[in-house]
């Protein structure tokens, strides 16, 4: 009886995360998944279950790996973020666009954007994104209120959800053919506005 390929299912996982990324849950195969990952059909079944389960899982791993990188300075105990943050926040942005993998977007944003909302776990996955954006932004806002940094009258749950829609729109954006200098303009834009808080 031949044995199993032995694989890494991280190293695997890590894999598909990046091709659903790069191309979507619609148009990503289990052909294509078994092709990208260099796992038998039998073994991504057996390891991870189909290809909605494989999704859920590469969605899962994302906002582990690389939301949870994104996202550290807004959910990190000390020291408590504040306007500085949200602007490293956008101003990453700018600096990623140099990178071709910013024709990517944002896997969570691509997600919320492509698939029915009738998967509720992936509904469950985007909502939790954009509720750990929310409280970081919320959060970060709070305490630049408190330091003074933005006005006393600044309406924080408005801004919060001004800057949630901005990431949605600038990784729509920065998906789309648009010229890298355009997307940068509506970045700077973002940070002008932060600026005048």
């Amino acid at each position: 009886m031949p044995r199993h390929k032995e694989f890494d299912p991280e190293t695997c996982l890590d894999q598909v995360m990046h091709l659903f990324w790069q191309k979507g849950y619609q148009d990503t195969s289990m052909a294509d998944l078994v092709q990208h990952s260099g796992v038998q059909r039998y073994g991504l079944y057996e390891t991870f279950g189909g290809k909605q389960q494989l999704f859920q899982l590469a969605l899962n791993w994302y906002l582990n790996t690389v939301i949870a990188q994104r996202l550290a300075m807004f959910e990190r105990n000390q020291p408590e973020p504040s306007l500085t943050e949200i602007k490293q926040f956008f101003g990453q942005f700018i600096a990623d666009l140099d990178h071709p993998s910013s024709f990517l977007g944002c896997l969570m944003c691509n997600t919320a954007v492509e698939v029915a909302s009738h998967d509720e776990t992936v509904v469950s996955m985007v909502q939790q994104y954009f509720e750990r954006l929310r409280r970081g932004f919320a959060r970060a806002l709070n305490r630049a209120r408190q330091n003074g940094e933005i006005a006393e009258n600044t309406d924080i749950p408005q801004v919060t959800e001004f800057l949630v829609g901005s990431v949605l729109g600038l990784t729509t954006y920065a998906r789309s053919p648009a010229p890298r200098k355009d997307v940068q303009t509506y970045v700077r834009g973002i940070l002008t506005m932060l600026e005048r808080l």
